[in-house]
């Protein structure tokens, strides 16, 4: 009679396209529940997700969103929710998991917490801030990560950026499961169709939302200036967000030419937009990872990235990082893109997600072992499911 299978109930806000192959390789291995909180109304192309799952089973869980919208210097840096799911703790205790893996530090890993100590079963807390994600994190914010800090024995961090901040609340280094936020790669490296074939070249090629936080409208100045010095090349800006209309009347006002604007695409269609371009330059100016230029590297496109990215020191070679806010150097390193002068990509940086599942799947189940004698502790590599 073969030994029964870990149940495994992991806690988001919503399903993210990038953690599909992980989740899907969970399930694989473990008995999995999905517990979700809903998608977010600016995550439109995030679409029938759930679908792409069938050996899990996936939960929204009763709750409600609250919308923020976060101002700096007078202007909505960036629009956040708060995900309130007190469903979570029913579905807990309906499933009765062996083990939980919970995202972040709110409200749904408090609830994790509780049940892990009532039931004695171990709790992961996956994390991705940095220190300059949280460097305004308020005092309850604060408060709050200090009593999960001390109560939480077991994390998951996005890599080295988020175990450095995880560490300045004292969190010893032995307690973190460091594995590297991750895209399956085999989706970008397979040969896929140009979605747009511009010109003049270059093409500087931006994904993401249009939203402040990203330093888009510093990414339009610094283009000004490139072009005033007579290099040619075009723009191609996909994405979705409220600051649209606003960057598309910014390029207008600083007379760029050879700028385009394009709606996001579904997950499964971004390989042929990475195939258009031939830099990217990522100008956040707040991000805990930056999966972007991730899918960036692994379509074989040499990155500008900006030194507040979270993956910026772990992806990205010294020479191509910069700060989007010093526009002297923000314009210069462009030029150098612009010019072909940036550092050629070096996938040997990034992670496979299949070292990624191994490394998750192999400390769940040696933590499981230690703590659940009747689990099997087995660490074999586990497949990755299309």
């Amino acid at each position: 009679m073969s030994a029964p299978r870990l149940k495994l109930a992991v806690l988001v806000n919503m399903i993210a396209p990038s953690r599909i192959p992980v989740y899907s390789a969970l399930a694989e291995r473990f008995d999995l529940v999905l517990l979700h909180g809903g998608t977010e109304s600016n995550r439109d192309s995030w679409q029938d997700l759930d679908k792409m799952l069938p050996n899990a089973q996936i939960i929204k869980a009763w709750g409600w969103q609250i919308s923020i919208r976060r101002k700096e210097k007078g202007q909505v840096f960036d629009k956040q929710y708060i995900h309130i799911t007190p469903g979570f703790l029913w579905h807990l205790l309906g499933f009765r998991p062996d083990a939980v893996i919970s995202n972040e530090m709110g409200l749904r890993t408090l609830i994790a917490l509780t049940y892990g100590t009532v039931f004695r079963r171990p709790v992961w807390v996956w994390w991705g801030g940095t220190l300059h994600t949280e460097r305004k994190a308020g005092f309850v914010r604060k408060c709050l990560r200090r009593s999960v800090s001390r109560w939480a024995s077991r994390w998951i961090s996005y890599g080295q950026s988020s175990t450095d901040y995880l560490q300045s609340l004292g969190i010893s280094r032995d307690r973190v499961l460091q594995i590297q936020n991750a895209v399956d790669e085999r989706s970008f490296t397979q040969d896929s169709q140009c979605a747009s074939r511009l010109h003049p070249r270059p093409v500087l090629l931006y994904v993401g939302q249009f939203i402040a936080r990203k330093g888009l409208e510093l990414l339009l100045n610094a283009a000004s200036v490139v072009q005033r010095e007579g290099q040619e090349f075009s723009m191609l800006l996909v994405g979705s967000g409220p600051d649209k209309q606003m960057l598309e009347q910014h390029a207008k006002d600083l007379n760029l030419k050879n700028v385009h604007f394009q709606a996001s695409l579904p997950p499964d269609r971004m390989p042929s937009v990475y195939r258009s371009g031939d830099v990217l330059v990522f100008s956040t100016l707040e991000d805990p990872w930056g999966l972007v230029v991730n899918e960036a590297m692994l379509s074989g496109l040499p990155v500008l990235c900006s030194k507040y990215a979270g993956c910026a020191q772990e992806l990205v070679p010294p020479e191509n990082i910069f700060d989007p806010e010093n526009a002297g150097e923000f314009a210069r390193k462009l030029g150098q893109a612009v010019a072909g002068g940036l550092s050629k990509p070096d996938v040997s940086r990034i992670k496979t997600m299949s070292q990624v599942v191994h490394q998750l799947i192999s400390d769940l189940e040696s933590v499981a072992a230690r703590t659940l004698p009747r689990l099997p502790s087995t660490s074999a590599e586990v497949p990755l499911q299309k």
